[in-house]
């Protein structure tokens, strides 16, 4: 090198060695001497080709004096300055240069907008500033800022070629990097970012080619803002702790990621929000923790993940909202616990998951919402705990399951609501326990089940069940459940339908069961658990099966609360005729009519009296022969000729069995009425057996032509 600018003066012995050591790139170590000043600008001049063409100014352990200003120059070899400690900033503002290394170094400020580099930027391994500006920079190689400390960061609009590397950064400030673009993977792992009550990380907009990694126990007290950002790799926040009560601990609106989001173990302070977010892999929140007591723990709605959402174990104070979210793969919540007591735990309005809900050991306080949700696959609530006393528990009108449901041991404190809901295979709430006490503890108006609606098993409901409307293709199946609403609807299963109502309940309902226009193939039951009340009118089934025997099915029947119903004793024949039993099917017609008294005026039912014990209401006219019968056998007692005057010198002689068949029979005439006159009691008799007569006639006539039987 030639000797420098005359203007410096005599160089100190650390300037001397670094002038000489510029030629060859070499090193000058000045950290054991007695003088280790060196003035900056020499070092500007150097740098510059001021004095030669230096093939790289590389310098350790000196105190540089005076401002480095390298503003707009264009450098001539690379910069490496290590555990150097500037008094004054350096200015590299609009510079070009190979690269620029300062490791280990205490700078005042570094000010570096628009700088160009085609090589790297090293502000790592201890090195601290009390400002940095990195606005509009462009850096052809890596920016490494691990293990370094500053004050924040400001480096919007920042190109950087290849990584940007922050692992083990500490920034007592905000760091920037709005509308950056990093060519290659963004690491903070172990980074601390602080900067309370206001924003620790801005990245709104900012572009990673590959993927961002913040683990390692990366910590971020202040929010952290990724709006419109995209991540073209993986983001991984394992392990990470972001803290901002109250506040967006975590703002990434419209954030796209490429890959997978891993979010495992990850603590959060303050709100996340993901509206509108697209991650092209997986969400992973296995065991993380989100806390935001009062609100919105997380705000993903209309999310996109395209494949599943793994939040085994996920733990969180506050609403996590997926409203609209679209999941293409599973969404597991096994063992989650979300609470926000007194209002919504999930709202999953609208939902779509292409494959399953799995969420066995599930625990909820407060509500979970998935209104118009659709399920690809299977609904798995197993051993589900889910908590919103004098509320909705569950709140899944017109929800959408293609497979099956399984709530299986299941408990709900607060209403579970699924009107118009529709599962494509079996509802299994078998051993579930469902409590709203005073109200419907299922409210599934108008479910529609395409398998078997099973709540067996010591399935137990303190308040109603409420399936008018509901559309079953298999077994509606109540064996040993336990249904409670005193002086209230129970079941009510009004114009339901399904292929077979199995009511084996474990013992007598506390409330009554509404049967009214339901239709079913097959109906089981048994004496030893009816209701008290039932309602039956229009409940229609094809076979009737149980231990109850005719006598106790007749029993049944007068259950029925809202007086006489023909169709109920027509629906039971009906089903012991399908099934081979007329004798069975006769006498709950007679039944029929027999309590058919309680809606007749007293000369109705002294009709119907005679009707019964006559001819049996038409389906026992093999009476009529024992009345004839037995009344020609007192006839033939009471009537002899010395109560008798001859009507005429021709009149036959007389006959008592005649005479008592022609004053019985009102058709045809044996000549023995017509010859001889009664008199006395004979008259009376008479007259008696005449209306007899007339009395059996027409019941056995409307017998035979089932005038009775239509009645």
């Amino acid at each position: 090198m030639t000797d420098p600018d005359p203007r410096f003066g005599e160089l100190s012995e650390a300037e001397r060695s670094l002038v000489e050591a510029a030629g060859s790139g070499a090193w000058t170590d000045v950290r054991a001497d007695a003088d280790r000043q060196v003035r900056a600008g020499l070092l500007a001049e150097l740098l510059t080709g001021g004095r030669g063409w230096p093939r790289a100014v590389k310098l350790r352990g000196a105190r540089i004096l005076g401002v480095l200003d390298l503003e707009a120059a264009e450098l001539a070899c690379p910069l490496l300055l290590a555990d150097c400690h500037f008094d004054e900033p350096i200015v590299l503002s609009e510079a070009t240069a190979p690269s620029v290394r300062l490791p280990g170094c205490h700078v005042p400020a570094l000010m570096a907008a628009q700088l160009r580099t085609t090589g790297n930027l090293e502000l790592n391994q201890g090195f601290t500033a009390e400002r940095i500006h990195l606005t509009g920079a462009d850096i052809g190689g890596t920016v490494d800022l691990s293990d370094a400390a500053l004050p924040g960061l400001v480096a919007d609009g920042l190109t950087v070629a290849q990584d940007l590397n922050c692992r083990n950064l500490t920034a007592q400030g905000e760091t920037r990097l709005p509308g950056a673009r990093v060519g290659g993977a963004l690491t903070f792992d172990g980074a601390t970012l602080t900067n309370p009550g206001g924003r620790a990380l801005t990245a709104d907009g900012f572009t990673v080619e590959q993927s961002m990694f913040c683990r390692d126990g990366f910590t971020v007290h202040g929010e952290t803002h990724l709006r419109g950002a995209a991540i073209n790799g993986t983001l991984d926040l394992d392990g990470a702790h972001l803290d901002a009560p109250g506040a967006d601990a975590f703002a990434a609106a419209r954030l796209t990621i490429g890959h997978d989001a891993f979010c495992r173990d990850l603590s959060v302070n303050g709100q996340v929000r993901l509206p509108g977010a697209r991650i092209g892999g997986r969400l992973d929140l296995t065991r993380a923790h989100l806390t935001n007591p009062g609100g919105p723990a997380l705000t993903a709605d209309r999310l996109a993940v395209d494949d599943g959402v793994l939040a085994e174990g996920l733990t969180s104070e506050g609403e996590i909202r997926l409203p609209g979210a679209h999941i293409g793969g599973t969404l597991v919540l096994a063992g989650a616990r979300l609470t926000n007591p007194g209002g919504r735990a999930l709202n999953g309005d609208g939902l779509t998951i292409d494959q399953d809900l799995h969420a066995s050991g599930f625990r909820a306080e407060g509500e979970v919402q998935l209104v118009r949700a659709r399920i690809g696959g299977a609904l798995n609530l197993d051993d589900a705990v889910l908590t919103h006393p004098d509320g909705q528990a569950l709140s899944a009108d017109a929800l959408t399951v293609e497979q099956s449901a399984y709530c299986r041991r299941s408990s709900a404190e607060g209403e579970v609501r699924l009107i118009g809901a529709g599962i494509g295979g079996v509802a299994d709430f078998s051993g579930a326990r469902l409590a709203n006490p005073g109200r419907c503890a299922l409210y599934a108006v108008r479910l529609t089940v395409d398998g078997d609606l099973m709540c067996r098993r010591g399935f137990t409901a303190e308040g109603g069940l409420q399936l008018s409307g509901a559309r079953v293709g298999g077994h509606i199946d109540l064996t040993d459940a336990v249904l409670t609403r005193p002086r209230h609807q129970a079941l009510d299963l009004t114009a339901a339908t399904a292929q077979a109502l199995v009511l084996l309940l474990r013992q007598a309902p506390k409330g009554l069961i509404n049967l009214t226009g339901t239709q079913v193939g097959a109906y089981e039951d048994d004496p030893r658990t009816w209701p008290a009340t039932l309602l039956l009118r229009g409940f229609t089934y094809d076979t009737v099966a149980g231990e109850a025997d005719l006598r106790a099915r007749l029993r049944w029947t007068s259950r029925h609360r809202g007086g006489y119903t023909p169709q109920i004793y027509d629906q039971l024949a009906a089903a012991y005729r399908r099934t081979g039993h007329e004798e069975a099917a006769r006498k709950v017609a007679i039944a029929k009519q027999w309590h058919r008294r309680k809606v007749l005026s007293p000369p109705g039912k002294l009709v119907d009296w005679l009707l019964y014990l006559t001819v049996g209401y038409g389906y026992r006219t093999w009476l009529a022969a024992l009345w004839l019968a037995a009344l020609l056998s007192l006839g033939t007692q009471l009537f002899d000729s010395d109560q008798m005057t001859r009507a005429g010198t021709t009149a036959p002689h007389f006959n008592a069995l005649g005479y008592t068949l022609d004053v019985l029979l009102p058709l045809g005439d044996l000549g023995q009425q017509k010859a001889w006159q009664a008199n006395g009691a004979a008259l009376y008799w008479t007259w008696a057996f005449i209306a007899s007569g007339w009395i059996l006639s027409t019941a056995v006539v409307a017998g035979l032509t089932g005038l009775l039987k239509r009645n």
